[in-house]
């Protein structure tokens, strides 16, 4: 931690989280599963992604974009294989009984694969990807997302950097994991830098001309996210378009049937999210596989280091390094955050104890919402 921004337990922060939400509307289960994975996400050092947002995803359920007493249904279901209508429920609720189902559904088929439409933004797709590494099996989770990138040779926004996320189960970590948007970074810290009055990298976006630049003030409204790599990151938002709302008839970045979460919080989100789930023992003994994993650790940690460099790390072992920290010593939240989160608490009246060890009454405040 590097001193800057405030203090709080892992657990008064999700508690303060459940509660704002349930103060909101949204049904108790469903404030219980999206503060986990909220705090989680900050747990990891993600917090473009974490509780910076809360107030925003309680702003939205005030404005309608998002149903607070959502109920997403199976509306297509096979032996390894479903469909979900999400019903514009905050994107965390039916994101996690998405990848329970999958993982249910690999444990008698080797593979389960779920999808969920009429979906919301659901923070971190690592989350997600992570619930099945925890059960013992290799969890992918992807969704598209509002147009919000380039592509080469275009101007303007033409494609969503549709997140993507692999985690796998090991034994020197919980997992390796890696959770990336196809742009250069996530759109998310680009507003974080406009809101702060930063100047960025000039890899990030794009100017009206479809030039780069190190200004994001014009983001959204005239600039564009560059994609991760070029074509490359190009080719794969292309790939999670195909395997998310084109493939079951759901809500598409490249024909323009999804608004933005964030910048139209009236709107429903309309984004498709694909969650998957692979049962290591249905291919090979789990005691092999997990030795597998860790020789290439092994390999990968022992490589020659580069000139300045004394550790290399597997792709997700620094978040559960800063995950096992936050849990010990508590969570360093940015000032951004802390002070997002402390607008909320003067407007919703729940108590934010930042540094304390205080608890507050559940009944009083849902009495109060």
């Amino acid at each position: 931690m590097d001193g800057r921004g405030e203090v709080i337990t892992v657990g008064q922060l999700e508690e303060f989280c459940v509660l704002s939400l349930c103060h909101a509307g949204l049904a108790p289960e469903d404030a219980s599963v999206t503060a986990r994975v909220l705090v989680r996400t900050d747990a990891f050092g993600m917090h473009s992604h974490g509780t910076a947002n809360l107030r925003d995803y309680i702003r939205k359920i005030q404005a309608r974009g998002i149903r607070p007493r959502a109920e997403p249904t199976v509306i297509k279901e096979g032996a390894a294989f479903a469909v979900m209508d999400g019903d514009a429920a905050i994107g965390m609720a039916p994101a996690c009984r998405a990848m329970d189902l999958a993982a249910e559904k690999a444990s008698a088929c080797g593979v389960g694969i779920v999808i969920v439409t009429n979906a919301t933004h659901f923070g971190a797709a690592g989350y997600y990807a992570n619930m099945a590494a925890e059960r013992g099996m290799i969890g992918i989770c992807m969704s598209n997302v509002d147009p919000n990138m380039t592509i080469p040779g275009a101007r303007g926004r033409v494609i969503g950097n549709n997140p993507f996320a692999y985690a796998v189960p090991a034994e020197s970590v919980p997992s390796v994991f890696l959770d990336i948007a196809l742009s250069s970074v996530a759109s998310l810290k680009v507003i974080q830098a406009k809101r702060e009055g930063m100047k960025i990298p000039a890899t990030w976006i794009v100017d009206s001309e479809g030039l780069p630049t190190t200004d994001p003030s014009g983001y959204p409204e005239r600039c564009a996210m560059q994609p991760m790599a070029a074509h490359k990151g190009y080719g794969l938002a292309l790939m999670v378009e195909m395997l998310t709302g084109l493939l079951v008839g759901g809500g598409s970045s490249i024909t323009g049937e999804i608004r933005s979460w964030l910048f139209d919080l009236a709107a429903h989100n309309h984004v498709t999210q694909t969650f998957i789930a692979i049962d290591i023992d249905s291919f090979s003994a789990r005691e092999d596989f997990l030795r597998r994993v860790e020789q290439a650790a092994d390999a990968l940690h022992s490589a020659p280091k580069a000139k300045g460099f004394r550790r290399i790390y597997l792709p997700g072992e620094q978040e559960w390094e800063r995950c096992a920290e936050a849990e010990k010593n508590g969570l360093r939240l940015p000032e951004e955050t802390a002070a997002s989160l402390r607008q909320l608490s003067a407007e919703n009246g729940v108590p934010l104890c930042f540094g304390g060890s205080g608890k507050t009454d559940v009944r009083e405040v849902r009495s109060n919402g």
